[in-house]
């Protein structure tokens, strides 16, 4: 059996210390921390224009080939899934709204499927609904309109609002519930108009249909920046 000295013993004990800090040496485990969220928002420049895309929420839905790859076999959808280390079952959606600053005004393009969430987002990107002052709905689905309401009242109380003629006159007509709960109650603060007509400075509305009826693109030409 070897034999410890009191020498060995103290200069152990010594080196302890020193030891734990040394790199590359973990003395305890470190905490799990889990998996990240998405930021919620995200600013670049465009030109002239400061443009920042805003998490208006998130949802997961099941029977993901239903909405996707409808054209090929399960198995093979299965198989794409996996290579791609994505589940075949599921289908993760992002709403993300965005937020044009033209110099002389803020103009937000959709809304997200809910009012919270999109609030949220534009507090981190430093605004308030508040300084909204152009509100612009491409088409009429509820991932797009869902957050122009807060309960009985406009999200964005101090906005005007844009869409397309032809997407409203459709939606109008359609007994669409989502249309009933959040675009007719806020009629009055609606502009409705046609392929060509100018949202803002440099921002022009431009045909897009087929997604919906009326469904309309946005198109901006901006001045390099200095």
């Amino acid at each position: 059996m070897t034999k410890i000295t009191r020498r060995q013993a103290l200069t152990t004990a010594a080196a302890a210390p020193l030891a734990a800090a040394m790199p590359g040496i973990s003395m305890a485990s470190a905490e799990m921390k889990g998996a990240s969220m998405p930021p919620k928002f995200f600013r670049f420049q465009l030109g002239s224009f400061e443009v920042t895309t805003l998490l208006g929420g998130t949802q997961t839905r099941d029977n993901a080939q239903s909405i996707f790859g409808t054209n090929v076999t399960e198995d093979e959808f299965a198989e794409v899934s996996r290579a791609n280390f994505i589940p075949a079952d599921k289908a993760q959606f992002f709403f993300t709204p965005m937020l044009v600053n033209t110099g002389s005004e803020l103009v937000l393009f959709d809304t997200g499927l809910s009012p919270e969430p999109l609030a949220a987002a534009l507090e981190a990107a430093g605004y308030g609904t508040d300084m909204v002052d152009k509100v612009v709905i491409t088409h009429m689905h509820g991932d797009h309109i869902g957050g122009l309401m807060s309960g009985d009242d406009a999200t964005f109380a101090n906005a005007g609002h844009v869409s397309g003629a032809a997407e409203n006159n459709y939606w109008a007509s359609a007994e669409n519930e989502g249309y009933e709960a959040k675009i007719r109650p806020l009629a009055e603060r609606f502009s409705f108009i046609d392929p060509g007509a100018s949202v803002a400075s440099g921002i022009t509305a431009v045909e897009a249909y087929g997604h919906t009826p009326g469904h309309m693109g946005y198109m901006w030409k901006a001045t390099a920046s200095r």
